[in-house]
């Protein structure tokens, strides 16, 4: 959740939400992208946060009660071991996930390796459960018995037929794209995006 949302839950604008609570908020709910401009909060941890509930929950079946809040109930980060299948994960979570590189992985999911992804606040997240799937699959080619995670002969293969080329050839037709269009619409480096590009032109 970003704190847009979690002031419309709380049923305040969100200059009012970040001027009475925000600072308190921040203080006890850890943001899931440090050093990003856009916070982002799991919003399991943000619930619990607002219905005043303590975090990690307590099982039902345990004996001792819940303890009241005394301001150290929430943890600074997330637990061990609380990963959820629907956490949202970037690009380099998902990498670390499959022991690839971030750009192997919007590689992929031009490709089909893996699914396209959802698009919420302006970037592409995986589920986690959509990674773990991909890396426990019989089929995976991303890594290679013997090498490391961040070997370079690790990366993803490059398809026979580049759908890549033809959509930017297509693309081409309406409106005349630069370097840095393919770049930031592929999310790919400078020299992948004049190599696609050359290779579209040569199909108009």
């Amino acid at each position: 959740m970003t704190e847009d949302d979690i002031a419309t839950a709380t049923g305040l604008p969100v200059h009012t939400w970040r001027r009475r609570h925000a600072a308190a908020f921040r203080t006890r709910v850890p943001v899931v992208n440090p050093g990003e401009r856009l916070r982002l909060y799991d919003e399991e941890q943000v619930r619990a946060y607002l219905d005043g509930k303590s975090w990690p929950p307590v099982a039902d079946d345990e004996d001792e009660p819940v303890a009241e809040d005394d301001g150290n109930a929430w943890p600074t980060a997330v637990p061990h071991g609380a990963e959820h299948p629907e956490d949202l994960l970037t690009d380099k979570e998902t990498a670390n996930v499959l022991g690839i590189r971030d750009a192997t992985v919007r590689a992929y999911a031009t490709t089909g390796y893996l699914p396209a992804g959802i698009e919420r606040h302006g970037r592409t997240w995986w589920p986690r459960r959509v990674a773990e799937a991909r890396r426990d699959a019989g089929d995976q080619h991303h890594q290679t018995p013997g090498r490391k995670p961040g070997d370079p002969r690790n990366r993803a293969p490059r398809p026979r037929h580049d759908p890549r080329i033809a959509e930017i050839a297509e693309l081409t037709t309406r409106a005349a794209l630069t370097t840095a269009d393919v770049a930031r619409r592929y999310g790919v480096g400078e020299r992948t995006a004049q190599r696609l590009l050359a290779a579209a032109r040569t199909r108009t």
